[in-house]
């Protein structure tokens, strides 16, 4: 297929999109292209990823996995991929919040590639700062990047979160619920 053909070969495959979990069929739990669905069954079938060091899944309940009917073996994307070669995958085990999942990846791709901690270590570092970070820390990095920021979202989503940030208080931390981090998981070695 043309996801499978597109991937092989990379050292870090880093998808943004829809992903879903199926709940009645897990097998069919997937993540959504431009021109179709690409499931647990497709990765499991044509997808090699021996190659690959990283697979982050960087989208809604992509870290979600059957194991109540399952007792021996655990179905989900997380899974698909580890058997498809791939050493580690970062997943989510909810719908997540764009905003949150882009300053949260931006963050963790810094520690791992740039700063040299390992994947675990580098996303719990994302996570404790995404926690933590105040609004006037997000209002001062942003504000020489504004028109950066908007290019990576809606103009109408970067101005209602821009003016968000700016009528908080400097020392709040617009992102402290579990909500906004603890979705993303780290499965593999």
């Amino acid at each position: 297929s043309t996801f499978s053909s597109s991937v092989q070969g990379y050292s870090y495959v880093h998808y943004a999109g829809h992903g879903y979990y199926h709940w009645r069929d897990p097998i069919q739990s997937g993540l959504q292209l431009a021109d179709k669905t690409y499931t647990l069954s497709d990765i499991l079938s044509d997808l090699e990823l021996s190659s690959c060091r990283l697979v982050t899944l960087s989208a809604c309940e992509t870290g979600i996995t059957e194991f109540q009917n399952a007792p021996d073996e655990y179905v989900g994307l997380p899974a698909g991929f580890l058997q498809a070669g791939a050493p580690a995958v970062i997943s989510t085990l909810w719908a997540v919040n764009d905003l949150s999942t882009m300053l949260l990846m931006e963050h963790f791709y810094r520690l791992h590639l740039q700063d040299g901690l390992e994947i675990a270590a580098a996303l719990r570092q994302a996570q404790l700062w995404l926690r933590d970070v105040t609004a006037g820390e997000l209002v001062n990095r942003f504000g020489h990047e504004a028109q950066q920021l908007m290019t990576r979202m809606t103009k109408e989503e970067a101005l209602t979160h821009w003016y968000r940030f700016e009528q908080m208080d400097d020392g709040e931390r617009p992102f402290a619920h579990p909500y906004y981090w603890a979705a993303f998981t780290f499965t593999g070695a």
